[in-house]
This record gives structure tokens, C-alpha cells and sequence, in this order.
């Protein structure tokens, strides 16, 4: 971890944290005012949940909508990703019949509330495979085609999706839904402090999070919707302003509720503007990209070709292993990284990158990776323990040994003798029966 900026974050310094973007991670500053929020609200609760609650969250969903560029009448905040997909979901006009295509590739949780949501309209619900790793536009839309040969009333697609971790093509997915009589929906769960998320032609609406890349209090999530599918959009709570006129009022009373999240949201953005300003967001792309050349030497397949990579979210499969077990390995080293099924059982290992992370946190991870690889049989065939190196290890000074150092990786990190005498017990359970 950055020693200049570790005092920032309330993280464990015993791990290593490569997993930002699950939850994210409020900073110390963004406690600090959520504490003194919670006492104003406390104070008087009576005045600060009143009307005037609805005046604040107004200011701080215009103020997240300009630093999106949407615009702030069409953009509202809500409790998450998973709120916002809720009213955006049932708000959708679907007949008896209709088509509705979504990537196999999206958040499950969606994908199962676009399930049942066809399931009571009788409409068809296809899951399109994406192919991992990504390489073609070409080649995703020809697979939407052969998925969905006629007509499509929606299509959703994620600007980020979250397991694979890919940057996918929204504007050309836009089009061919277009073309097909359709119209999109948009995740943006992975994209508001991390990649633009200004909404291209033929989108209805989009749903997504603060919390992950702004450093706010979580949840924060918001909504954007176009001027025809706005007045459709109403919140799955039904509460006293559920069918107000104005999309913000809409949204800003779900019942009562911690309103302190939101309202550390133009703080957050603040501080994200910092991190701009200085570097230290390209710092970061330029560390997952570092990490991320260095996991593909040692065999793991990046999800996506460089056209379909996010800036600072990479994944990769790693062929052959469990993800149970290499999550329970990466766990017990204090790596903390995602790591679960990709669509279609394939084990996948995410890392995220921030302002905290530095390149001994990346030398940590590719050791723990390498040591996992070099000592699991017949991964890569016959030559595959001498394809992959062991790492040596330096048992008195509990560091990797200088020859186990990499190019690009300068910095030589602390990291736990235990984890490597525990490999020959973990290895038994790393390879799929």
C-alpha cells in the first residue's frame, strides 16, 4: 500500500487489498463528515428528514449529474445498482410475446429480475453468450444475431460488466438494437468515477453505482433516463412521493432511511477530482496494466483484448483451477481480489486497482498466482510445472527472493512465510476432479 496516502483509507494494513471495486472504500474524510451528518440529522431529525432532506439530495443529484454529464433532470440518486435495475425493470412496457436479450456476461442479480419480470409479462427472456476471452465487436454482434434472429424489444449491457470485467461495445449494441426495433438499457454499475458514462442514442435508461469508484459513503447508486421512459420510472418502494412529477422527489423518500450516504456524494466527488488532477487515477491505470501483463505471462487469459479492457478493472481466467480454491488460497494469504464462475463455470480472477495500491501490492498478488500455477500438475500439460517457475523464498527474511523479482515490478514486498509452506495442503484442492 502507498505509505503517502495509506493514512487516507480505513484499510487493514496486514492486507493486500486488489478488490476496490465490490463495495469500494469510503476515505477517512468521507467518515469523518458522515459522522458529523449523522449528529446534524440526529440533532433535529424532525427538520433534516423533513423537506428541507429533499432540497439537499436535489443539490447533490445535480451536482453528481454535471460531473456525469447527464443532465440533472433526467438523473436522479438511489440506494444501488440493484434498486435503480428494480424500477427501471418493471418499468419497461413488455407484451405478451416480446423479446427481451440480455448478455450472459451480466450482474446475475439482473439477470434474474429480467427473468422474472418476462416470466409475468410472457415475454421470451435469451441470455446471449459472450465469448471469454472478448477479441470482435464483430463477433458479439453476430452472436446477439444468431440469439435474437427477429425482432427485440430490449437489450441490456453493462458499460463495465462486473465479473469479466468488460469494457463492452454500448454504442454498437445501441445500434443493432436499433436496427431490430428494440431499445437498451444500460448497467453503469463500473462506470461513474472510472470510465464516461454519457449515454449514446437508443438508450432508454441507465442504473448504476457511486460507491464503487467515488470515494462516498456506500450505498449511493443513481438513475438516468430518457425523457420518454421518465415518467414510466417509479421506485419499488411505494412511499408518500412514489408518484411525484419531479424524478428527484421521486426517488428521495424510499421511507425512512440513512439519507448520509447521498449526502457525501459532492464531497466524494471532490476528492475524486484531486486524485484526477494529481495523476494518481492514471497511476492506477497504469498499475493494472502492469499487473495485468504480468498475470498473462504466467498464463492467465485477460477476459478481453485491449479494445474491451476497462482502465483500472482487469479479469482473466485462469484455465484448469477452481475458483473455490484459488479463492480460499488468495484469502489465506491476505490477497483480496474477486474471484468466482465466469458464464460458463470457468474460474475467473478480478483485480481492481486505486490510489492506495502500489507495486508491491501487485508483486504479492503475482507471486501468490505464480506459486499457485508452478505448483498445480498437469495444469498446462505434461511441461507444465517447467513452464511455470517456482518462486524462491528468502525463509529467514520472510520476503521473496531478489531472483524471484520481475521487470516493471521494482519494489520487493513483504509476504507471508506461512502462505508458502501451506501450498502443498492448498494444492491438493486447486485442480477441478
Amino acid at each position: 500500500m502507498r505509505t503517502d496516502v495509506a493514512g487516507d483509507f480505513p484499510l487493514d494494513p496486514a492486507l493486500v487489498m486488489l478488490n476496490h471495486a465490490s463495495y469500494g472504500v469510503p476515505t477517512r474524510r468521507t467518515l469523518d463528515e458522515a459522522g458529523a451528518l449523522r449528529a446534524e440529522i440526529e440533532a433535529d431529525s424532525n427538520e433534516r428528514l423533513g423537506a428541507e432532506l429533499t432540497t439537499r439530495l436535489r443539490e447533490q443529484s445535480a451536482l453528481v449529474a454535471r460531473t456525469l454529464g447527464l443532465s440533472p433532470g433526467s438523473t436522479t440518486l438511489c440506494t444501488n445498482a440493484t434498486s435503480g435495475a428494480a424500477a427501471v425493470i418493471e418499468a419497461v412496457d413488455l407484451s405478451p410475446g416480446a423479446t427481451v436479450a440480455v448478455l450472459d456476461s451480466e450482474y446475475s442479480s439482473i439477470c434474474r429480475a429480467w427473468e422474472h419480470r418476462c416470466a409475468r409479462a410472457g415475454a421470451s427472456f435469451v441470455r446471449v453468450p459472450v465469448p471469454l476471452p472478448l477479441r470482435d465487436t464483430g463477433d458479439l454482434l453476430a452472436r446477439l444475431a444468431a440469439a435474437v434472429p427477429g425482432d427485440v424489444a430490449f437489450v441490456q449491457v453493462s458499460l463495465v460488466s462486473s465479473s469479466a470485467a468488460l469494457a463492452l461495445p454500448v454504442a454498437a449494441v445501441s445500434e443493432w438494437t436499433r436496427r431490430r426495433g428494440g431499445r437498451l438499457i444500460v448497467d453503469a454499475a463500473h462506470g461513474p468515477g472510472h470510465v464516461p458514462v454519457v449515454p449514446v442514442e437508443g438508450v432508454d435508461a441507465m442504473f448504476g453505482t457511486l460507491h464503487k469508484w467515488f470515494p462516498t459513503m456506500r450505498p449511493v447508486g443513481f438513475l438516468w433516463a430518457s425523457e420518454e421512459f421518465r415518467e414510466r420510472l417509479r421506485p419499488a418502494e411505494v412511499s408518500l412521493t412514489w408518484d411525484s412529477s419531479d424524478l428527484v422527489e421521486r426517488f428521495s423518500w424510499p421511507g425512512t432511511f440513512d439519507p448520509v450516504p447521498r449526502l457525501t456524494a459532492g464531497s466524494a466527488v471532490g476528492q475524486w477530482r484531486d486524485w484526477k488532477a494529481s495523476g494518481a487515477l492514471d497511476r492506477c491505470e497504469a498499475l493494472a496494466a502492469q499487473l495485468a501483463g504480468t498475470l498473462t505471462e504466467l498464463g492467465a487469459v485477460p477476459t478481453g483484448a485491449p479494445p474491451f479492457t476497462p482502465p483500472r478493472l482487469r479479469a482473466f481466467v485462469l484455465p484448469g483451477l477452481r475458483h473455490e480454491a484459488v479463492k480460499a488460497a488468495l484469502r489465506e494469504s491476505g490477497l483480496r481480489v474477486w474471484t468466482g464462475p465466469g458464464p460458463r463455470g470457468e474460474c475467473l480472477l478480478r483485480i481492481s486497482t486505486h490510489v492506495y495500491n502500489d507495486e508491491a501490492d501487485a508483486e504479492a498478488l503475482a507471486a501468490r498466482v505464480r506459486e499457485i500455477r508452478g505448483g498445480t500438475r498437469g495444469l498446462t500439460g505434461a511441461a507444465g510445472d517447467a513452464a511455470v517457475p517456482k518462486v524462491p523464498v528468502d525463509a529467514d527474511a520472510g520476503r521473496l527472493s531478489p531472483s524471484a523479482g520481475r521487470a516493471g515490478l521494482k519494489k520487493t514486498s513483504a509476504f507471508p512465510v506461512k502462505c508458502h509452506l501451506r501450498r502443498r495442503a492448498l494444492v491438493a484442492g486447486l485442480m477441478p476432479e
